[in-house]
């Protein structure tokens, strides 16, 4: 949206020299004002905020950003910290993995009759891997045995391709990522 001072004049004094030069150079200050409230606004929520938004809640969060973070890293670290509750159940710990992962890029499953929680993260999530193991550390009881494991393509979504759509990449990309058909 353009939003431009002459505009908010009364037509009879909008043609006026004088006061198309006084918005004129009124008008980059009034559009970093503009810019620094739409900022301030967007600072407020973790989905729009930018860098200096974040380093707030990081701030706030005690987490240190990485210095090769992107923006929707640092999102997503600090989603995982404040999708933090404790105590947690397997149901519980499902919702944080699937705000966090997405729908049908994980499984949690306590192996029945044992202490041991198996943890599987998809490829769309691998890039958080650590993340989320440093989520489990934190809200796991130190009584149970994590194995938080890597998803791979298997053999019937890699079926789906032709012989010419797999020649196209190598054997780790077929193994380690995200893969849409014939793309």
């Amino acid at each position: 949206m353009e939003r431009q001072l002459i505009k908010y004049l009364p037509y009879v004094v909008r043609d006026y020299p004088e006061f198309q030069g006084i918005t004129g150079s009124e008008q980059p200050e009034f559009e970093r004002a503009w810019g620094s409230a739409d900022d301030l606004l967007n600072n407020q929520f973790i989905s729009t905020a930018g860098s200096m938004g974040l380093s707030r809640w990081e701030k706030i969060l005690g987490i240190t950003p990485k210095g090769t973070d992107t923006l929707e890293d640092r999102r997503f670290r600090i989603m995982t910290r404040i999708n933090e509750e404790l105590p947690y159940t397997v149901p519980q710990l499902r919702n944080i993995l699937e705000t966090l992962c997405g729908a049908g890029n994980y499984s949690a499953e306590v192996v029945e009759g044992t202490y041991q929680l198996i943890v599987k993260i998809g490829l769309a999530a691998k890039n958080n891997f650590s993340d989320v193991e440093a989520l489990l550390d934190r809200v796991i009881p130190q009584n149970m045995i994590v194995n938080l494991l890597q998803l791979y393509n298997t053999h019937a979504e890699l079926g789906l391709l032709t012989h010419e759509q797999l020649a196209a990449y190598t054997h780790n990309q077929l193994r380690n990522e995200v893969l849409t058909n014939g793309e």
